[in-house]
C-alpha cells in the first residue's frame, strides 16, 4: 500500500465516527426535548390531582355542614385559597324572591370595600341575570368587557373582571357566587376567561355547591314538615273540644262515655257532662223511631263502618232535628262489641234544601265536566254522572265524604289549605290536581271551586267544577321529554365536538413521542396507555355526537332484510351460544334510506342489552314489517307523523323493566348495570340515530315480561304517504260494543277514539279488575273484547279466562307491543287468539275487528 493510501484510510475514518456523533447527538436532543414534554405532563397532572383532592376535601366538609352560612363560609375559603381567585361575594335570594343579596364574601379587607359589598343588592329582574335563568351555566365580564348589563357591576362588586354562576335550581337558583379580582392585583392573580381551563374549576365548585345547597333546602323542609305533625297531635285534644262536628263515644247499651260541646249543642244541652249525666238510654231518650236505632246497630255488629247514616232525633227540649251519623264499632278480644265511636251532624237545615239541590243536580247531569257539591264541611252531596265516569266511584261510595278520598299523595298539602282559605272567605278558587281514581290510576283535572249562598249571603255549600286534563298533561310531558333530549343532544354535541380537538391533541403528541421511546421501556408502556385511553374516549364522543345528531352520515338507500341478513353472524358471536337468535324477515319489505354504519350501531348496541338482559339465556328475535301510522296515532304520540313506515323490532325474554326506567333509559349516561359495565351511552346512540333518520322509537316492557324496541323509519323517498284527510273504507265500519282494556292513558284515548270513529260503542277500563267487574253485570252488552296483553297485575289471558268462566264464547282481540310469537312463547296468549300489533293505524284496527265478530 503507497503511504498517499494510507493517509487516506484514517481520515476516512474520522469522517465517519464525526457523522456517527451527529447522529447521536441528535437523538440524544430528541430523547431531551421528549423527556421535558413529558415533565410538562406530569406537572399538570400533578396539578389536577391536587385540584380533586382540594374538592374532594371540601365535599366531605359540605356533608357536615347543618346551616347554608357554614357552606358560604367554605365555599368563599376554597375560591380564595384553591381556585386563586381574588374575591369572591356569594349571594342569597330574598324572602319574597324579588332580589339576591350579598350574605358571605371574602378578599375584600379594606373596611369601606367590606362594608359596600356586605349592603349589594342585584334584583331579580336585573337584564343581565335574565340568561342564568334562561339556562345558562355563568355569565362572564372580562377587562374591557363593552357589553353594558354585565360591565355597569364591575364597580358595584369591586372587581375589574368577574365570573357570575347560579348555585342550585337552574331555572330559580337560590344562591348566586361571583368570583373575580381586583383592579390593582389583577396581575398578580388568574384572570377569567372563557377557556376551558380557567372554567374547569369553579365549573367543579359550582356543581357541589348546588348539591349540598339543594340536599339543605331539602332537608329544612322535611324537618319543617315533621315539626308540623307534632304541632298536628298536639292539637288534637283542642280540634276534638272546639270541633263544629258531634265527636262521642258510647256504650253498647247506649249511654254516652264521652262527648264534646259541639255534640251537647246539637242535642240541647248546655255542657258535655249535662248529656253524659242526663242521657242515660239512648234508644227511647234520642231516637224518634227505634227501628232506626236496630238498623245502624244491625249494621254495626256485621263489624261495619257506618258512615252517613241519617236519622231524626229528639233534641232536650223535645224539639226534633235530623243528624247525620258516622260511626266505627269497635269489639273486644272475645269479638263483643267494646263501645262505638261516632261523628253526629245536624242536618236539619240541609234537609229542607235538598229539594233544591235535587233540582240542581238534574241541571249539571249532563254536564261534560265533573260537578261536585260538598257541604260547608267538604262532605260531598252530589256528583254528576261525568265525575261517575272519570272516577270510577259511585255518589254512594263518595257522599258524606270528603274529596280527600281522590288525593294521590303527589300534591302539595299547602294547596289544599289555600283552597279552603279562599272558599270559606266567599272567593272563587281556581287551580288544578292531580287526583286518583278508584281503580287507582292518576288523573289530572282544573278545578274551579265556588261557595254557594243562601238568600241571607251566607255559605251553605261549595260547589266544584272540574274538567279532565290529563290527556293535555301526557301531551305537555312528552313535549318537555322531547325539548328535554334536544337540549342534552345539543349540549353533548358540543362537549362532544370541542373534547374531539383536545383527543387530537392527545393522541397525536404521544403517538410521536412514542416514536422516540424505546419498546417495552416504562415511557414506551406510559405513552401506550394513554393512547389506548384516548382512543376509548374518542370513541365515546362518537356515540355523544350520534346521540347529539352531529355525527356526519352517509346515507343509501336499503333493504333491512338484506342488512341484517349481513349482520347476523356478527351478532351471533356477540350474544354468545346461551341465547337463541330468530330473523323473521317480513315479504315485500319497503327499503329506507339510511346509514348503513349507523344501522349497525342500534343492531349491536340493542343485541348487547338484550343479552345483558338475559343472564341465563333466552331468545332474542329480530323481525321486519312494513307498517302505516295515521293522524290518530301520531296527536298521541309526538315523535310519530303520518306516513309509512319500515319497522325493525328487537326484543328479548329477559328481566323486562319498569315505567320508571323506560321514561330514562335514552338519557346518556344513564343505566343500571354494575360500575364498570356500561356507559349508558348505547341506548343514547341508538336514539340520536333513530331521530336523525327522521324515525321514532317504541318500548314495550314490564318486570318479568321482557323488552321490545321498536324502531320505525320513513319508508324510502318515493312512496305515497298516507292521506291525512283519506276516507275510511265502508267496509271498516262496524257496529255493536267494544270493551277496550289497556293501562295506559294516551293509548286508550287515541284507541277509543279510534273505535268511535269507526262506529262502535266503547266501553273503557284501566285494568284487569275493573273490567272483570263490568263484564259481571249481566245487563252490559259485550260484543268483543280488545285488550292489551301485559298489563300490571292481572294479563290480558288471565283476565280473559276470569271472564270466560261466567260470559263464556265472548269474541276477544288482543293487542301488545310484543310480536305475536314472542306473546305465544310464554304462554301469555294462546296461538289461535286474534292478535293485533302495536302500533295499529285505524284501517288494520276496523279489518282485525272485523274478523274477530265473524268467528264464531
Amino acid at each position: 500500500m503507497s503511504e498517499s493510501a494510507k493517509d487516506i484510510a484514517p481520515a476516512a475514518e474520522l469522517e465517519k465516527l464525526r457523522r456517527e456523533n451527529e447522529i447521536l447527538s441528535e437523538q440524544v436532543k430528541r430523547l431531551v426535548k421528549a423527556e421535558s414534554r413529558l415533565y410538562d405532563y406530569q406537572e399538570q397532572l400533578d396539578a389536577q390531582v391536587k385540584e380533586y383532592s382540594e374538592l374532594y376535601d371540601l365535599s366531605r366538609k359540605l356533608s357536615t355542614c347543618a346551616d347554608l352560612s357554614a357552606i358560604f363560609e367554605l365555599a368563599t375559603g376554597y375560591v380564595i385559597n384553591s381556585l386563586n381567585y381574588e374575591r369572591v361575594l356569594i349571594f342569597q335570594k330574598s324572602d319574597d324572591g324579588a332580589a339576591y343579596a350579598v350574605c358571605a364574601w371574602d378578599g375584600y379587607y379594606d373596611p369601606d370595600e367590606a362594608s359596600a359589598v356586605a349592603s349589594l343588592s342585584i334584583p331579580k329582574k336585573a337584564p343581565f341575570l335574565a340568561p342564568l335563568f334562561d339556562g345558562e351555566n355563568y355569565r362572564i365580564c372580562t377587562e374591557g368587557y363593552r357589553q353594558h348589563t354585565l360591565s355597569q357591576y364591575r364597580a358595584k362588586l369591586l372587581m375589574n373582571e368577574y365570573l357570575l354562576c347560579p348555585l342550585g335550581n337552574p331555572s330559580d337558583p337560590a344562591v348566586l357566587i361571583a368570583v373575580g379580582n381586583s383592579a390593582e392585583n389583577a396581575d398578580f392573580n388568574r384572570r377569567i376567561s372563557d377557556s376551558e381551563e380557567a372554567l374547569f374549576g369553579i365549573g367543579n365548585l359550582v356543581g357541589l355547591l348546588s348539591s349540598a345547597i339543594e340536599n339543605l333546602i331539602h332537608y329544612a323542609g322535611m324537618k319543617k314538615a315533621l315539626e308540623q305533625e307534632r304541632l298536628a297531635e298536639a292539637k288534637y285534644r283542642g280540634i276534638f273540644e272546639n270541633a263544629m262536628e258531634g265527636i262521642f263515644q258510647t256504650t253498647p247499651e247506649g249511654k254516652f262515655l264521652s262527648c264534646n260541646f259541639a255534640t251537647a249543642a246539637i242535642l240541647g244541652y248546655q255542657t258535655p257532662e249535662e248529656v253524659l249525666e242526663n242521657v242515660v238510654d239512648i234508644g227511647p231518650q234520642l231516637y224518634v223511631d227505634p227501628k232506626r236505632r236496630d238498623e245502624l246497630y244491625g249494621m254495626m255488629n256485621q263489624r261495619q263502618n257506618v258512615k252517613n247514616f241519617e236519622v231524626e232525633f229528639y233534641r232536650n227540649d223535645g224539639s226534633k232535628i235530623w243528624v247525620n251519623l258516622s260511626t266505627r264499632p269497635t269489639f273486644d278480644d272475645n269479638g263483643v262489641l267494646a263501645h262505638i265511636d261516632g261523628i253526629m251532624q245536624d242536618i236539619t237545615e240541609r234537609k229542607r234544601d235538598e229539594d233544591s239541590l235535587r233540582k240542581l243536580s238534574q241541571v249539571v247531569e249532563q254536564s261534560p265536566v265533573s260537578i261536585v257539591i260538598t257541604d260547608t264541611s267538604g262532605c260531598i252531596e252530589f256528583v254528576n254522572p261525568k265525575f261517575v265516569q272519570l272516577t270510577g266511584y259511585t255518589l254512594e261510595e263518595v257522599a258524606g265524604r270528603t274529596p280527600r278520598f281522590l288525593k294521590s299523595g303527589k300534591s302539595d298539602p299547602e294547596e289544599s289549605r289555600t283552597l279552603w282559605q279562599t272558599i270559606a272567605s266567599g272567593k272563587v278558587w281556581e287551580g288544578e290536581f292531580l287526583n286518583k281514581k278508584k281503580n287507582g290510576e292518576l288523573f289530572s283535572e282544573h278545578a274551579t271551586v265556588a261557595p254557594i249562598r243562601d238568600r241571607n249571603g251566607v255559605i251553605t255549600h261549595y260547589l266544584a267544577v272540574k274538567e279532565d286534563i290529563t290527556e293535555r298533561k301526557l301531551l305537555e310531558a312528552q313535549l318537555f321529554q322531547s325539548q328535554k333530549m334536544e337540549s342534552i343532544g345539543r349540549l353533548a354535541g358540543g362537549v362532544a365536538h370541542d373534547f374531539n380537538n383536545m383527543l387530537s391533541v392527545i393522541l397525536g403528541c404521544a403517538q410521536l413521542a412514542l416514536r422516540e421511546a424505546e419498546e417495552g421501556t416504562p415511557l414506551w408502556q406510559d405513552l401506550d396507555q394513554i393512547i389506548h385511553a384516548a382512543k376509548r374516549s374518542s370513541d365515546i364522543t362518537r356515540q355523544l355526537l350520534a346521540f347529539s345528531r352531529n355525527e356526519v352520515i352517509a346515507p343509501r338507500e336499503v333493504n333491512l332484510n338484506e342488512h341484517f341478513a349481513e349482520m347476523q353472524k356478527t351478532l351471533g358471536r356477540l350474544i354468545g351460544e346461551d341465547i337463541k337468535m330468530s330473523f323473521q324477515p317480513a315479504p315485500d319489505l319497503w327499503t329506507v334510506n339510511a346509514d348503513t354504519t349507523q344501522l349497525d350501531q342500534i343492531l349491536v348496541n340493542l343485541a348487547v342489552n338484550a343479552r345483558d338482559a338475559m343472564e341465563n339465556g333466552g331468545v332474542l328475535t329480530v323481525a321486519t314489517a312494513n307498517i302505516t301510522v295515521d293522524s290518530s296515532y301520531s296527536q298521541y304520540h309526538l315523535d310519530a307523523s303520518p306516513g309509512d313506515y319500515v319497522q325493525l323490532s328487537v326484543s328479548d325474554t329477559g328481566c323486562g323493566m319498569d315505567r320508571d326506567t323506560i321514561d330514562r333509559i335514552f338519557e346518556p349516561f344513564f343505566t343500571t348495570k354494575e360500575v364498570g359495565k356500561g356507559t349508558g351511552l348505547g341506548l343514547a346512540t341508538v336514539y340520536g340515530i333513530v331521530r336523525q333518520h327522521n324515525g321514532f322509537i317504541n318500548v314495550y316492557s314490564e318486570p318479568g315480561q321482557g323488552t321490545i324496541f321498536q324502531i320505525n323509519f320513513p319508508r324510502c323517498a318515493g312512496a305515497a304517504p298516507v292521506g291525512e284527510d283519506a276516507a275510511l273504507d265502508a267496509s271498516l265500519v262496524g257496529s255493536g260494543t267494544v270493551l277496550l282494556v289497556e293501562d295506559d292513558a294516551l293509548v286508550r284515548k287515541m284507541t277509543l277514539r279510534a273505535l268511535r270513529d269507526l262506529g262502535y260503542t266503547v266501553i273503557h277500563a284501566s285494568g284487569a279488575d275493573e273490567a272483570i267487574a263490568i263484564c259481571r253485570d249481566g245487563e252490559t252488552r259485550i260484543d268483543v273484547i280488545l285488550t292489551d296483553v301485559v298489563m300490571p297485575g292481572m294479563n290480558g289471558k288471565e283476565m280473559v279466562d276470569a271472564i270466560e268462566a261466567f260470559r263464556p264464547g265472548l269474541k276477544v282481540l288482543f293487542m301488545s307491543g310484543y310480536t305475536r310469537d314472542l306473546v305465544a312463547q310464554r304462554g301469555v296468549v294462546d296461538e289461535g287468539r286474534h292478535f293485533i300489533q302495536k302500533p295499529f293505524d285505524l284501517q288494520s284496527l276496523g279489518r282485525k275487528l272485523k274478523e274477530a265478530l265473524r268467528d264464531r
